[in-house]
């Protein structure tokens, strides 16, 4: 299925470097389905309004961008966001196709710390051309997808593209529901027992909430373009389809915001019950600070302040002196007991 380009890589600063690849389906005519179609006759696919072709490229370098601008002749500029990177989710408009910009993620190690990777999309009338750096299990998934689609290949690109966002779009559900079971840990940890372990995990999961929020938040502006029925790109058809797509990200926005606020009341408690507790501390310090204070001005005063020490030839002196010590340090102690100072 795949067919490799020889060409350099584009490094991208959050994406692994690896070989250029380019991957490309051809659906004939709505019914038959022809992989491995060589770079080069991809135009004569799409001369054919029958037609649909789904062009993948995985780590572009100059001969795939070339190639591009050769066989679709994108624009410039758009083609230079690509190579360039790191662009805003977005959807510029350009005679003939829209330059759609998305991101998707794929789970690290840590199922809570993923990596989001930029995906761009070119959209032709029956045409599609992805465009990512590394391994993109979401378009994985949405070749499969698109390949079962039965009597829907007949829908053309808009299908094609349906297919593609809600692949995308479907991993980010996994990713919030075990962020959300880490933050519920979480807090049972700060309130439980205390650790910094717990605070630092939850000032991680902010970080990643604020990541995911970023690149799904103006994905609402891309699909309010999807959903216009003016669209000639796509059929009345995938309306539909489109829109229950946007309907799960504003599941996933909505689900994104209650999860911020929930981080963000979690750490005030923490904030409020490390104040309480430093109070608390405070008041148990001040007792033993009066408690030490009683017994160092009694001997402190019986051991300077007299020629001849009161009571020093007295057997029970002594034990006198320290009996009464000990029965005001009780006193004392008894005293902030009451109070709720210990």
């Amino acid at each position: 299925m795949a067919q490799e380009s020889r060409a350099t890589t584009h490094p991208e600063a959050s994406a692994p470097l690896g070989s250029p690849k380019v991957k490309t389906v051809a659906c004939l005519g709505g019914v038959s389905l022809e992989r491995n179609v060589p770079s080069e006759e991809v135009r004569n696919y799409i001369r054919e309004p029958g037609n649909l072709v789904w062009v993948d490229v995985q780590d572009p370098g100059p001969a795939e961008l070339s190639m591009l601008l050769e066989e679709f002749g994108f624009h410039p500029l758009a083609l230079e966001d690509v190579a360039t990177g790191q662009q805003r989710p977005k959807v510029d408009e350009y005679k003939g196709y829209v330059f759609v910009v998305t991101y998707g993620v794929v789970p690290g190690e840590d199922t809570t710390a993923p990596r989001t990777f930029e995906v761009d999309l070119f959209v032709g009338r029956n045409y599609l051309v992805s465009i990512h750096h590394g391994r993109a299990p979401a378009l994985e998934d949405a070749v499969g997808r698109w390949t079962r689609g039965g009597a829907m290949l007949r829908e053309g690109v808009g299908f094609l593209v349906y297919t593609v966002m809600d692949a995308i779009i479907d991993a980010y559900s996994p990713l919030m529901n075990a962020i959300e079971e880490k933050l519920e840990g979480a807090e049972m940890d700060i309130f439980a027992r205390f650790h910094q372990e717990s605070v630092q995990r939850l000032l991680e999961l902010k970080r990643t909430l604020f990541t995911l929020r970023r690149v799904l938040h103006p994905l609402r502006e891309t699909f309010s373009l999807f959903l216009r029925r003016d669209q000639p790109l796509f059929s009345a058809n995938t309306l539909v389809y489109f829109q229950d797509v946007y309907d799960h990200i504003l599941r996933i926005l909505d689900v994104l915001d209650i999860e911020r606020d929930m981080v963000a009341s979690t750490l005030d408690a923490h904030l409020a019950v490390v104040s309480n507790q430093l109070n608390e501390t405070m008041k148990t310090l001040t007792v033993i600070t009066v408690v030490v204070a009683l017994a160092g001005s009694v001997f402190g005063a019986w051991g300077m302040n007299f020629e001849v020490i009161p009571l020093a030839t007295a057997s029970w002196g002594f034990w006198g002196v320290m009996g009464s010590t000990i029965t005001l340090i009780v006193i004392a102690l008894v005293v902030s007991r009451r109070r709720g100072w210990l």
